[in-house]
């Protein structure tokens, strides 16, 4: 009887990660008929990019880049706490994200990394800055947040990179610089 039900157990674990699986096809879409000097386009796992007003959308959540600045320095800091370090500046993305799917999404700022010159780089957290953690969606929910970065002074290239999907390890890249 142990038997079966360790056999039963198995069983059910792996018709979950196959239904996962399924689901994780690479059909993130994305838009950038917004951004300036881009054209509309659909995309593939392969041009996953959208630039600064531009929009992306994975299983119904819809993200934007509604702003971006590549020298921020715009935010308090009294006591001198939040000093981007030598050779540093920050960079700020604004997005918002809205749930037009069928379930629950979760949104993080977590989800994002920052690529200088392809050299990753390190988040901020700044007090002033409208920063989040996470927070899951219900269908028909908004939410308005900021991503800060300190990347070096000099660099050409700056992107954000987006997971759309932790099981595929889908990426949508977002140019900042």
């Amino acid at each position: 009887m142990k038997r079966i039900r360790k056999y039963i157990g198995v069983l059910l674990c792996l018709i979950v990660f196959a239904a996962m699986a399924m689901g994780s096809g690479s059909d993130t879409s994305v838009d950038n008929s917004n951004a300036s000097g881009a054209s509309d386009k659909t995309g593939t796992e392969s041009d996953n990019v959208v630039m600064v007003g531009g929009s992306f959308e994975k299983d119904g959540l819809k993200g934007t880049v509604n702003d971006a600045d590549t020298d921020f320095t715009d935010y308090d800091d009294p006591y001198g706490f939040y000093k981007p370090g030598d050779g540093k500046k920050y960079v700020k993305a604004d997005f918002s994200f809205e749930n037009d799917g069928k379930s629950d999404a979760y949104v993080s700022s977590a989800d994002f990394s920052c690529y200088a010159d392809n050299e990753s780089c390190d988040q901020s957290f700044i007090a002033s800055v409208n920063e989040f953690s996470g927070d899951t969606l219900s269908t028909g929910r908004k939410i308005n947040f900021s991503v800060v970065f300190a990347v070096p002074v000099d660099a050409e290239s700056i992107e954000l990179e987006y997971t759309a999907n932790i099981w595929s390890s889908e990426k949508v890249i977002i140019k900042l610089q």
